[in-house]
């Protein structure tokens, strides 16, 4: 089962889940930017700054709602098959 999933937050922003253990994710925002490289332009991908973020702090995190549910619902597919 895949570690990491890209999720939208329901605004507009994406984010990158990455599954840790049973109580953390890391949570990075994606930031999609048009660079011109090489006379072209080119869609570059940068992350934030890795965010260890604990479940049980998870309401206090500046994210949506949305975002937050998509963050239980990805951590559960991990913690349920143990």
């Amino acid at each position: 089962m895949e570690r990491k999933i890209l999720v939208d937050d329901g605004i507009g922003g994406e984010h990158m889940i990455k599954y840790i253990d049973e109580e953390r994710v890391v949570v990075q925002k994606v930031m999609r930017l048009e660079e011109s490289l090489r006379n072209e332009k080119e869609e570059v991908i940068y992350y934030s700054i890795p965010a260890r973020v604990s479940l049980r702090d998870l309401a206090s995190r500046p994210y949506t709602e949305s975002l937050k549910k998509q963050i239980v619902d990805f951590h559960a597919q991990f913690t349920a098959a143990k």
